[in-house]
């Protein structure tokens, strides 16, 4: 096989020496000389010793025009003999990027179906880059299996390395699906690589190319190659100082850098692509029988506007008719379509958020499913979410009036009567029922409500505090009973943070300047009014009203916070929890941690009861003022509810704010909604309920889906499974518990009954976005790293190229020896006179020919005129020592 087959036209060259031969032959008429009879008896002797050395001279130079010939039309062959004698050593490093990315629909792309030696499934035909990817690395492979030398593959996938990265465990070689294995020439290695599928997780290239450049530097090679395969997306490469640092460590160690696109556009433009990025209920009290309001957000990754978007969505319920999970079906539970939601349209890069209702009337864990039209990329099309309904849960109101006025207007706005039901049931007990009680009887109750107690002991400001930290909920309405010194000293104490500030004193209307000659009445208005705080909209739709929503409110009275500790509270308090709509996502480089829409979460502060200022009082006194503290919230309402304090319980904007409080009270300590593919997942076991087994049965795109059985540790209750562990072990089904959608648990009672918990498992947002970055732009992000970019359809003769070094250098070898033989043969097969001897003048003819230059050079010793020479010329010369004395 020839790299340069126009080149082989040159092995007629080989005819050239044996030509020249021939034409020596030709050179002299032969003519008969008596005087010279004796040399040819003399030469009939030594003939065929003499025909021997020409005839390997004659075949020595006819090997080296070949030979020459063979190097410079580029000869690849020979394998067996590499394999005899030692061959060179090239490790080939595959970093494949399998991010959710990949997925995405290219046109015209070779299929991965197909098995190693065979031809891509047919051109023209849709398929994913991640195919692409597959069928270059067979090509490969295959170039691999028949070339020269030993070659070593090490194949390593981005979503293995990053899992095992963040984990801290494992090596690089447990991150590789192969790990310096020696291809074979059936290039079976790489069956299983070609069964996998592009992942579902949002990574980057840097921890596989750090782990790939430790197996470069650990494993010994003449040469070594990285290649990276990739879809370039410019999520990836807008950071590149970080791939530059991991590349830097490749090239170290003598690698040759060459990367893959797998999509090859050659544009910058976007694929029409839509992405659900986030569906969750919102806070409230989840209780069947109450509408439930869900808000999903689609986001346009397209350079173009999308108009009239169509998202199906269907609830999914389960409850006690569900007691087995069916592993023939992609869920258990029950489907009810819901009414299309139409978006009119959403501008490009834009994302918006449609707000629909849902009603389910049976208790337990339900899901709620929302999907998109088809497109480029199909796994971030549908997303799902859990929406756990109870039955109503109670609700404890302490009063510490004597009137129990506030208790009454809280409990007429969490149980109105009639047929209005928000899922609570309030129980008024008087402020004696906090001396002695415990936290078991505290924790019946899913939210406490008190009014103008006036004190808290310390055992029950204790009880207080661990309630709230295990999840319960707790709001403050301060009037004239409380003690400001004694809430000072056991609620705000930094062991307990009941209380987000110190009191300090009652600020009345008076302390305003009502009433003085000198003030303006509607100055002083302003700054006694009720407005939003900085983060009213957490109190929902209400927010967006303005401040004239609270026109009519009067605030008589307010408790104002201790100077020093609300500007503390202040500095510490971040401005809101959202991000704009136009806000960089997703930063790889920046290291941010994601909540479970994708998006960044703010940087944490100082302030670790996370303070956010609801209402506040004209001139800046904060009026409602909420929390955290643990798993729990806390609502502080610095003003009291009678006619003393303030109009506002008559006013409508009370029961909206009462019904956001309780809404943020109840969902403190509400199961999560939804979880990231790649983080853990928990199974509640207690003890005196349920077994410790349970059976998992992870998503599927098509049934049938796989069981997988776990057991709690010993003295656990909880079984939690890691994606990561699952990576390391080795442990079957872990692609499928990675994928986006309804997993579901089998939990076993003590009694024997079974029962089926639905779990969502969703993408973390950050791969949908498919614009590419330019080679140009990469070779100008790093320089001076020599990398090239290559097609998929070159690497086979790529790996022809890097093979056949070794078997060159052989070439190269034995060409070089054949010419010193050469030299050697053409020296031997010449005439040589002895030194000293009458021959010392005489010419030295080497070579074709040479026996005919000894003869001439007998005539010029001893001439014996022109007749004897004529004849002379005719007689073939003896080149041998005895035929030389006899000539003399």
């Amino acid at each position: 096989m020839l790299l340069y087959p126009s080149l082989a036209a040159g092995f007629l060259f080989i005819g050239v020496p044996l030509l020249v031969h021939l034409i020596n032959l030709l050179r002299h008429r032969r003519t008969q000389w008596a005087a010279m009879d004796f040399l040819l008896a003399s030469y009939r002797k030594q003939r065929r010793w003499i025909v021997l050395r020409q005839l390997l001279l004659l075949l020595t130079r006819l090997a080296v025009a070949a030979l020459l010939i063979a190097v410079l039309a580029g000869l690849i062959g020979g394998r067996g003999l590499i394999g005899v004698i030692g061959g060179q050593t090239t490790h080939h490093v595959i970093v494949l990027d399998d991010s959710y990315s990949m997925r995405q629909r290219v046109a015209g792309g070779a299929g991965s179906g197909a098995a190693v030696g065979e031809a891509p499934a047919e051109s023209g035909r849709d398929s994913t880059a991640y195919d692409r990817a597959l069928a270059s690395i067979a090509s490969l492979v295959r170039g691999l299996s028949t070339d020269e030398g030993i070659h070593q593959l090490t194949v390593m996938r981005a979503s293995r390395a990053a899992l095992i990265g963040d984990a801290n465990k494992g090596s690089a070689d447990a991150a590789a699906d192969l790990a310096a294995q020696t291809v074979t020439g059936d290039a079976r290695q790489i069956e299983r690589l070609m069964s996998t599928r592009a992942s579902t997780l949002r990574t980057d290239l840097v921890a596989a190319i750090d782990l790939a450049s430790d197996l470069l530097t650990a494993n010994p090679a003449d040469s070594r190659r990285l290649y990276v395969v990739s879809d370039f997306s410019r999520r990836d490469w807008q950071s590149p100082r970080r791939i530059a640092v991991s590349l830097e460590k490749a090239k170290k160690s003598g690698a040759e850098i060459r990367m893959i696109d797998c999509v090859e556009t050659g544009s910058t433009a976007r694929p029409r692509n839509l992405a659900i990025t986030d569906l969750a209920p919102e806070p409230d009290v989840w209780v069947a029988g109450v509408p439930v309001m869900m808000n999903v957000t689609v986001k346009n990754y397209s350079d173009s506007e999308a108009k009239n978007v169509a998202l199906t969505a269907n609830v999914i319920t389960y409850g006690d008719d569900v007691k087995v999970a069916d592993p023939t079906s992609t869920f258990s539970g029950s489907p009810q379509s819901l009414p299309a939601i139409m978006i009119e349209s959403i501008p490009a890069g834009q994302q918006l958020t449609k707000t629909f209702q849902v009603y389910i009337d049976k208790q337990g864990t339900h899901v709620v499913r929302v999907g998109l039209p088809d497109d480029a990329l199909a796994v971030d099309n549908t997303r799902v979410c859990t929406i756990p309904l109870a039955d109503a849960q109670r609700v404890l109101i302490v009063d510490g009036n004597s009137d129990g006025i506030g208790g009454y207007h809280v409990s007429s706005v969490l149980d109105p009567g009639s047929q209005v039901r928000i899922g609570a049931i309030p129980e008024v007990r008087p402020a004696a029922m906090l001396r002695d009680a415990t936290l078991e009887t505290l924790q019946r109750y899913r939210a406490i409500y008190l009014i103008d107690v006036p004190e808290i002991n310390e055992r029950a400001s204790d009880t207080l505090s661990q309630y709230v930290r295990d999840g319960g909920g707790l709001a403050w309405f301060l009037g004239n009973n409380v003690s400001a010194e004694n809430y000072n000293r056991n609620l705000a104490s930094p062991n307990r943070q009941l209380l987000p500030f110190e009191l300090d004193r009652i600020e009345t209307a008076s302390d305003l300047g009502f009433g003085g000659d000198d003030t303006d009445p509607a100055q002083s208005k302003r700054e006694s009014a009720l407005v939003f705080g900085k983060d009213a909209e957490m109190l929902g739709p209400i927010s967006r009203a303005g401040n004239g929503v609270f026109g009519l409110v009067n605030l008589q009275r307010v408790w104002s916070p201790a100077p020093s500790t609300i500007s503390v509270a202040s500095e510490n308090t971040s401005p809101g929890n959202s991000l704009p709509n136009d806000a960089p996502e997703n930063d790889m480089a920046a290291d941010a941690t994601l909540d479970a829409s994708g998006r960044p979460v703010p940087p944490a502060t100082d302030d670790p009861l996370d303070l956010r200022i609801l209402l506040e009082r004209g001139d800046g006194v904060p009026v409602a003022v909420r929390h955290t503290l643990g798993r729990g919230r806390i609502v502080t309402v610095n003003t009291g509810l009678d006619g003393k304090w303030n109009n506002w319980p008559g006013d409508p904007t009370f029961v909206v704010f009462l019904l956001q409080t309780n809404a943020m009270l109840f969902s403190g300590a509400s199961q999560a909604t939804s979880r990231l593919i790649d983080e853990p997942a928990e199974l509640p076991i207690p003890g005196d309920s349920y077994l410790p087994t349970a059976l998992l049965l992870p998503p599927a795109d098509e049934p049938p889906r796989m069981s997988i059985e776990l057991e709690a540790d010993d003295q656990s209750t909880s079984i939690v499974v890691s994606p990561t562990e699952m990576v390391i072990s080795e442990q079957a089904g872990v692609e499928d518990f990675l994928m986006p959608g309804i997993a579901e648990w089998q939990r076993t009672g003590t009694d024997g009954q079974t029962s089926v918990l639905p779990l969502a498992s969703v993408l973390r947002v950050g791969e949908s976005d498919l614009a590419q970055v330019t080679h140009a732009e990469v070779l100008r992000d790093l320089p001076g790293m020599g990398i090239e970019f290559m097609s998929t359809g070159t690497w086979e003769s790529d790996g022809n190229i890097g093979g056949m070094s070794t078997f060159l250098l052989i070439l190269l070898a034995l060409l070089a020896i054949l010419l010193g033989i050469e030299q050697a043969l053409a020296a031997w097969a010449s005439y040589h006179a002895k030194p000293g001897s009458a021959g010392q003048g005489r010419r030295h003819v080497s070579g074709i020919g040479s026996a005919r230059g000894v003869h001439e050079s007998a005539m010029e010793i001893r001439p014996r005129g022109r007749s004897r020479s004529r004849r002379a010329g005719a007689v073939s010369s003896v080149e041998s020592d005895e035929t030389t004395e006899v000539t003399q």
